[in-house]
């Protein structure tokens, strides 16, 4: 009853303080990102995903991977999406289009955002760099027609709760760079030096309520295991 009294944008103001002091007190508030000059990288990792006609979903993607591009993650630091991103709100020029709010498929500003989350949850995995902070999200909305991203390749963000958290544990300065070109998003990392990759996987379990499971598996290693609610409207 007393959370449904305090205004919403208070509530997010003290997530982001309580996150704010949390960095503090692990050290980590002085190792993330930040926004640096161009560098030259010899190699990088490719991404493409079907984006379709959502023009506002389009607007919310351009713009959050502007924000992104202009960081260089170097050696030790961390990629921490909202951050990058900052608030999705309208005064900056982000738009209303379709999320998933509360286990809900809702419009809400900045809708859309999570296809660029999971895209680069998606390539680092890929790179094999450190998973800090990744949320699944709550229920599973696609059919497998529809999905453009293997289920469990997925990460949500919630501005203020749910962030994507990523540290570079490799030896080079790195980046994320987006296009959007006739409908389909890529996403590349950048980084420098050869690079050996190795077979990623997302094995489905249907479990006994009809959920699904899903344990991601790297190079015959499962390193994380995600749970699903299966809509059933589908």
């Amino acid at each position: 009853m007393i959370k449904r009294l305090v205004p919403q944008a208070y509530r997010v103001y003290a997530k982001l303080l309580i996150r704010n002091v949390h960095d503090l007190a692990k050290g980590s508030y002085w190792q993330f990102a930040r926004v640096r000059g161009s560098a030259d990288f010899d190699n990088f990792l490719s991404i493409k995903q079907a984006l379709g006609d959502n023009e506002q979903k389009r607007m919310n993607l351009e713009k959050a991977g502007k924000s992104i591009e202009r960081l260089t993650v170097l050696p030790g630091e961390i990629f921490s999406f909202w951050r990058a991103v900052g608030a999705p709100k309208a005064r900056r020029g982000f738009v209303a289009s379709r999320s998933i709010v509360n286990g809900k498929i809702e419009s809400s500003v900045g809708g859309g955002l999570c296809q660029l989350s999971g895209m680069i949850y998606f390539l680092s995995l890929r790179r094999e760099l450190e998973i800090m902070e990744r949320h699944p999200h709550s229920m599973d909305i696609y059919t497998e027609e529809e999905r453009f991203t293997p289920l469990g390749s997925d990460a949500t963000v919630v501005y203020g709760y749910k962030d994507l958290r990523i540290r570079n544990n490799t030896l080079s300065p790195m980046k994320f760079l987006f296009s959007i070109q006739h409908g389909i998003l890529e996403g590349r990392l950048l980084f420098n030096g050869n690079f050996e990759e190795k077979n990623l996987e997302f094995r489905v379990v249907t479990l006994g309520n009809g959920n699904k499971q899903v344990s991601t598996v790297r190079g015959g290693r499962v390193i994380d295991k995600s749970n699903y609610v299966i809509r059933a409207s589908r």
